[in-house]
């Protein structure tokens, strides 16, 4: 990670993304991000932090930046479209996580029901006894510079999750969600 840098979220109010964008504040890097106008919970955190938000717009696109695409967002996004015009580095959501974790002892929740309260409930131990930084589903992240501990939320979706070689895995349960993707339990299954 680059503290040179400021990492631009192309969709910073999606829920995985506004916590990581705020652990990575807290962490001392320079944050900003883009999104809809409308408002949404997720974005009271970034508020409160001053971290700096736009409306889409490639012109938001600018030299220096490393961006972080959530994955809501096609290639074709005109935000996108831009960074890789100016040949900027475009991570992912799932492969940033996955890259960052590397060097923490880790642990992903998982599940087809009841990852955010799990996840939840396991950071706040975790956190009162050592210091973690954590990635809520809800929109809750909290990082520390120093931590040796990172707990996650680890999606399924598109098995976004297998991007994470988390030290622990939580898997709450399993069952045939995500029909959009997943063919039948089957799949859901061979993906955990």
């Amino acid at each position: 990670m680059n503290l040179d840098t400021t990492y631009h979220f192309v969709g910073i109010k999606g829920s995985g993304m506004s916590a990581l964008a705020l652990i990575l504040h807290e962490e001392g890097y320079k944050v900003q991000g883009s999104d809809v106008a409308k408002y949404f919970f997720t974005q009271q955190s970034l508020d409160i932090n001053n971290i700096p938000t736009f409306e889409f717009n490639a012109e938001n696109i600018t030299e220096g930046l490393t961006i972080i695409a959530g994955n809501a967002f096609p290639d074709t996004h005109e935000e996108i479209v831009r960074a890789n015009e100016l040949g900027l580095d475009v991570i992912r959501y799932h492969d940033f996580i996955g890259n960052k974790i590397v060097n923490h002892t880790s642990v992903a929740v998982t599940g087809s029901h009841g990852k955010t309260t799990t996840t939840g409930l396991l950071s706040h131990v975790v956190s009162n006894i050592e210091d973690t930084s954590y990635l809520i589903g809800d929109g809750t992240g909290h990082g520390v510079s120093e931590a040796d501990y990172f707990v996650l939320e680890a999606c399924e979706y598109r098995r976004h999750f297998l991007a994470y070689k988390a030290d622990y895995a939580i898997i709450t349960n399993i069952d045939f969600d995500h029909p959009d993707y997943y063919k039948s339990i089957e799949d859901v299954a061979e993906a955990f």
